[in-house]
């Protein structure tokens, strides 16, 4: 009798490859837990650069020196409108949920480049306190903005530089409306009650400070409906 072989049964290899996770997937991941700036950019808003102070500045130089042939005055617009236009176009607020932050970047660079620069790009604030442009909110004693509707000065007043309160005081060279967003939404509140955004002309400009206050009692029913129809700065707002 032949005997027959017994079959050799070869089971099948199965790959295990396409279950692996992709390296590439969990290596950007780890890199974003690793890079404080990458994790930290998701919830911090970068207030926008803004012309129109230096715009208007040099628009007033341009107009004292080659018509009114007022050179001093020109010289002097003119270097303050140069001046506030270039820091415009560098200088970056930034809100976390926690703190805001002064940062520097390339003049003309896209505002997400903000993202990607740390605290220390702006240096150390010696002309207001020293030490880095990096407050908490919690130590915010207080804020002001001048003026709310027509935007040109914003100040705050903090402890964590000193003890007994540093303020600070900067033009507006950023998106002032966003800028008070951020300020109303996030600081805590200010001494002097704050209207909505929403509610932004040029009566709440007036009502922000005593002296417009003193000079709306003089004005007129007509001229008062006036200020509270008229908002942003003409010929450069919608």
């Amino acid at each position: 009798a032949i005997r027959s072989r017994p079959r050799t049964v070869v089971s099948p290899v199965r790959c295990e490859a396409s279950k692996r996770p992709s390296p590439r997937g969990s290596t950007a991941a780890a890199k974003a837990g690793r890079n404080p700036l990458v994790a930290a950019a998701s919830n911090m808003t970068v207030i926008p650069g803004d012309y129109r102070i230096g715009g208007v500045l040099l628009g007033v130089a341009t107009f004292l020196g080659p018509v009114c042939h007022l050179w001093t005055q020109f010289g002097v617009h003119g270097f303050l409108g140069a001046f506030l236009t270039l820091q415009a176009s560098r200088v970056r607020f930034r809100f976390s949920d926690t703190d805001l932050d002064v940062v520097f970047v390339d003049p003309g660079a896209d505002d997400a480049a903000a993202l990607e620069v740390d605290t220390d790009s702006s240096g150390d604030n010696k002309l207001q306190g020293g030490g880095a442009n990096k407050w908490s909110f919690e130590s915010v004693t207080n804020w002001e903005f001048w003026f709310p509707g027509f935007p040109v000065l914003v100040y705050y007043k903090e402890n964590q530089t000193r003890p007994e309160g540093q303020p600070h005081f900067f033009p507006i060279i950023m998106d002032g409306k966003k800028l008070y967003e951020e300020m109303l939404a996030k600081m805590p509140p200010s001494v002097n009650p704050k209207p909505d955004p929403s509610e932004w002309n040029l009566d709440t400009a007036f009502e922000s400070t005593k002296l417009g206050r003193s000079i709306k009692e003089s004005l007129s029913e007509e001229q008062l409906q006036t200020l509270k129809d008229t908002k942003g700065f003409p010929g450069l707002d919608k």
